[in-house]
């Protein structure tokens, strides 16, 4: 977690200063961050995992430190459901699930459209392919010297409703120590491809608003009745990394592999596989239906601390 001061030297990076805080993007490898740091004194600190120089050559969006989730977040059931009268059928798009996962935009280059001192501004078209709905989307990284601010801006450009969830992908570091504490009403247990099963309370929910341990558990879920805030901590380096979002993303996702050196909390607006499961009520599953020619925004906010 402890980083050397350079920014990443690659031809799809785009960084951003500001007070004791850098940020690089790299648009091409899915309107992605790339690295998000820190410096106090001498000290530097990756707040998200950096992206390494392997992933951005081979423009790997797993690679990153977040990317976007884009017209919807986790998986749905082999990539098929219905809406009103159309029937959308979806390509696997990852190589370990036979479900569609995570939209399509973190697979697909962005562009730059606008550039300040302190915010970058991404774009990308979706013309009707298997996602039979045509938008845009927008990316806005605003960088100040307290924190990052991402927000993700749809447009339905088509002539019916859509189904859209937003969110995005932050991998962050992970020590021994490392706790996320977050208020949470229930987990959505899975089946053994992290489809969706039963809702429930369990001790992860009721640890979380203490401060769950990210070594206790081993984890790929979806936690309804988030909040909206959340707060990592690393206690070994007397450091910490508050999430806030806005409305609708009101579900957290936890990724908590064992034995690897990261782990992934994602605010996201919609369960696993919430298309097939509008029956059980947007509280449960979240989601929405963007009129057509309407337009939407959600926000998340990312502010490092220092602890004493």
């Amino acid at each position: 977690m402890l980083t050397s001061p350079s920014a990443l030297r690659h031809p799809d990076v785009v960084s951003l200063a500001a007070g004791p805080l850098t940020l690089d993007v790299a648009p091409e490898v899915g309107g992605s961050i790339a690295r998000f740091q820190g410096r106090q004194g001498t000290r530097m600190v990756d707040w998200l995992r950096p992206a390494t120089a392997e992933a951005l050559a081979a423009r790997d969006p797993l690679g990153m430190a977040s990317f976007p989730l884009i017209p919807f977040c986790n998986r749905i059931r082999d990539g098929r459901f219905t809406v009103g009268e159309t029937e959308v059928r979806l390509p696997a798009n990852y190589a370990h699930s036979r479900h569609a996962i995570h939209g399509h935009a973190w697979q697909r280059p962005w562009t730059v459209i606008d550039r300040t001192d302190g915010v970058v501004t991404l774009a990308f078209e979706h013309r009707p392919d298997a996602w039979p709905f045509r938008y845009d989307a927008r990316q806005t990284y605003a960088l100040d010297d307290a924190g990052l601010t991402v927000s993700l801006t749809v447009t339905n450009r088509g002539g019916v409703p859509m189904p859209l969830g937003l969110g995005h992908h932050p991998y962050l570091p992970r020590t021994p120590k490392t706790t996320v504490t977050a208020r949470v009403d229930a987990i959505w247990s899975t089946d053994h491809e992290v489809m969706p099963t039963r809702m429930e309370r369990t001790w992860v929910t009721d640890q979380f608003a203490h401060g769950l341990r990210v070594n206790d558990a081993v984890l790929d879920n979806n936690f309804t009745g988030w909040d909206r805030t959340a707060t990592v901590r690393w206690p070994e380096l007397g450091a910490a990394l508050r999430m806030t979002a806005d409305a609708p993303l009101d579900f957290l996702v936890a990724y908590t592999p064992a034995m690897e050196d990261f782990f992934c909390l994602e605010p996201v607006g919609n369960c696993t596989d919430w298309p097939n499961l509008t029956q059980l009520g947007t509280e449960r599953v979240g989601g929405m239906l963007l009129p057509a020619g309407q337009t939407t925004t959600v926000s998340f906010r990312l502010e490092p601390v220092w602890v004493a």
